[in-house]
């Protein structure tokens, strides 16, 4: 952790703010037993130390015409700088939604906003032509829907947890220009208020208000999500790729509810192609996750194979690329 530190109070404030991250002064003071001033200096600190990252608006492009798909990179020897410049290039020069760096079979994932197949067949021929000399192999999967899960570990386990679904396909929906500003204004900041985003779009609180409430009935707007360094909380960080037994999907809805009800778990991915499905998870320590792996296989028989992989670091993640076409 470093010099950042994490007491009671910051992780019941941390607590509310992952079951309610848009929660006001108020109602987390009131929860917390604290003063409006010291919770606004506390969440300050969380932030400042980055043991906040971010406050996400998860705007689900699946809305507006887009599919997702992930490359995962195996790279040939290469410098750290040349690393670094490619990971930067990743995150900023294309409508990319998140990038890591992992270990196990390959070193990068990368995933990347497309129309469809052929305009991400387009983005992806320039990312390897522009570095092929790094490049050694890659896989492609289409991503089918992403659940995202509150932490649920800042104080007693909580099973209890909301989840998000996104990136689903669904009817598509059109948005003018005035939609798009306060989208790119609030995609990593959610607790702006109407004011203070009216001020940076040249719009009336009111006229903010009702523009954000019909996103969210369009379901453009899928919900709000703090996110937080796992390793201000000194735990790792893994994905388990899944391959199904096909004979046995029926066991799935069960297998998903399963997951739902283990704090710690923070997202699923249904994915197209070698593997089926892709779960975050953030143990306290590997024999926590050697537990689950055993329980969760022990569990369903659905699970033909498996991979782990380590997420060393989080590059970024963005719910509304300037990229986009």
């Amino acid at each position: 952790m470093g010099d950042t530190k994490v007491d009671l109070k910051d992780k019941r404030i941390l607590d509310l703010l992952d079951r309610n991250s848009t929660a006001s002064l108020s109602e987390i003071a009131k929860n917390t037993l604290l003063s409006k001033q010291v919770t606004d200096y506390r969440i300050n600190k969380l932030v400042s130390q980055k043991t906040i990252y971010s406050f996400f608006t998860l705007v689900d492009l699946g809305r507006l015409g887009y599919s997702l798909f992930r490359v995962h990179i195996k790279l040939k020897n290469v410098s750290e700088e040349e690393y670094s410049k490619f990971v930067k290039s990743l995150f900023g020069e294309y409508p990319t939604f998140w990038v890591a760096f992992v270990s196990g079979s390959f070193d990068i994932i990368a995933d990347i906003w497309a129309h469809h197949a052929n305009e991400f067949d387009e983005v992806f021929n320039h990312i390897l032509d522009r570095h092929k000399k790094i490049i050694y192999s890659y896989e492609i999967f289409s991503l089918l829907e992403l659940v995202l899960y509150d932490y649920g570990y800042f104080l007693d386990k909580n099973t209890n947890r909301h989840k998000v679904s996104i990136f689903k396909k669904e009817e598509i929906v059109k948005i003018d220009n005035m939609d798009k500003k306060i989208l790119s204004v609030i995609k990593s900041n959610s607790r702006f208020s109407y004011e203070e985003i009216g001020r940076r779009v040249n719009l009336t609180r009111n006229s903010v208000k009702y523009r954000i409430k019909n996103l969210e009935k369009q379901g453009i707007i899928a919900g709000y999500k703090m996110m937080v360094d796992f390793k201000h909380f000194n735990r790792l960080s893994y994905k388990i790729f899944i391959k199904y037994d096909h004979s046995k999907i029926d066991q799935e809805k069960k297998l998903l509810e399963f997951i739902q009800n283990k704090s710690g778990i923070l997202a699923h991915t249904k994915l197209l192609g070698k593997w089926n499905l892709d779960i975050e998870i953030q143990p306290l320590d590997a024999k926590d996750l050697q537990r689950f792996i055993i329980e969760f296989r022990t569990k369903f028989s659905l699970i033909e194979s498996y991979e782990l992989v380590q997420i060393i670091e989080d590059y970024g993640i963005d719910f509304y690329p300037t990229k986009i076409k």
